[in-house]
């Protein structure tokens, strides 16, 4: 949770420092606190904070070199930072955002704006280093947030867990370049599927694996689209000889000639009005075992809806 982040907060001025940190205090926040350029960035080392504050102008190292040091590192690349400052011209801001400075605070800094400004990066910099880089859809702790959310709630909820059949060896045969086209081309139809219940949610789980959470109701006619969708665009994947043919040929993992079907998909799809579902890892494990099922149906996409309970 955002509230419970670790901020530095660097300023020679005391008072600053004390005015800032009880106020990112009393919002919920733990607060490391630097008097210098040198010790912010020993504290950020050691201390590892989840946002960084920074005077512009301190003693030893000012709060720019602070951030050409930290953003030499690999590990902090993406941490949000602040320049609290007074200075306010253009060229001043524009050699910062040339440092991938996130904010400025101009002093003196409203204790609301503080909060908010904090508030907004921290849930920028989440929503970013969670998302998958190649779909951008949300990676595995937003999925399980929002699959416990929907438990708590007690409403009737489906979870689809989406599988590519024979990704890996379509990756083989055509390479990495044409496995990100499928992978962005999967992401599209899923999210355009989703959109028929205007509160779902859409994640990547990892490589061709994907997940929707939506109201029960609209659960199977999501799926019916999102295996339509795919079958209809799969031959597009192809070379015109493997088209021709309606299969694959490519090299299996033992080193041996196969044919593999056209690249279809799997989905199983849990739900919790017949059963309750009241884990995050026992809807996963259903979700997994559904989506076996329907990965071993011989030809196309595929949907299993649980009936487990009728």
């Amino acid at each position: 949770m955002e509230q419970s982040a670790k901020i530095l907060i660097a300023d020679d001025s005391h008072a600053i420092r004390f005015l800032v940190s009880e106020v990112l205090v009393n919002a919920g926040f733990t607060v490391v606190e630097a008097q210098d350029g040198q010790e912010a960035i020993e504290k950020t080392y050691k201390e590892n904070p989840d946002l960084l504050i920074l005077d512009y102008e301190m003693p030893k190292k000012t709060g720019f070199e602070v951030v050409q040091e930290v953003r030499s590192r690999t590990g902090y690349l993406h941490t949000p930072i602040i320049i609290f400052t007074a200075v306010t011209d253009k060229e001043t801001k524009l050699e910062g955002l040339g440092l991938d400075i996130d904010d400025y605070l101009t002093k003196p800094a409203d204790e609301d704006e503080i909060v908010a400004r904090v508030k907004l990066l921290l849930k920028r910099n989440k929503q970013k280093m969670d998302s998958n880089p190649l779909t951008r859809l949300p990676g595995n702790p937003s999925i399980q947030a929002r699959i416990e959310t929907e438990i708590a709630s007690g409403r009737p909820f489906a979870v689809l867990y989406c599988d590519l059949n024979n990704f890996k060896s379509f990756n083989d045969k055509y390479g990495f370049e044409a496995g990100d086209h499928v992978l962005k081309t999967t992401a599209d139809i899923i999210v355009k599927a989703a959109a028929q219940d205007s509160s779902s949610f859409v994640g990547h789980i990892g490589g061709d694996d994907f997940i929707v959470v939506s109201a029960f109701d609209k659960a199977e006619a999501i799926a019916k689209q999102i295996t339509h969708e795919m079958d209809q665009v799969s031959p597009s994947f192809y070379n015109k000889e493997d088209q021709e043919r309606g299969y694959m040929l490519s090299i299996n993992r033992r080193g041996e000639p196969e044919q593999f079907s056209l690249l279809a998909i799997g989905i199983g799809v849990v739900h919790n009005t017949k059963r309750p579902l009241t884990s995050f890892a026992q809807v996963s494990s259903i979700g997994a075992e559904l989506k076996c099922l329907a990965k071993q149906h011989p030809t196309g996409s595929y949907y299993v809806l649980d009936r487990r309970g009728d």
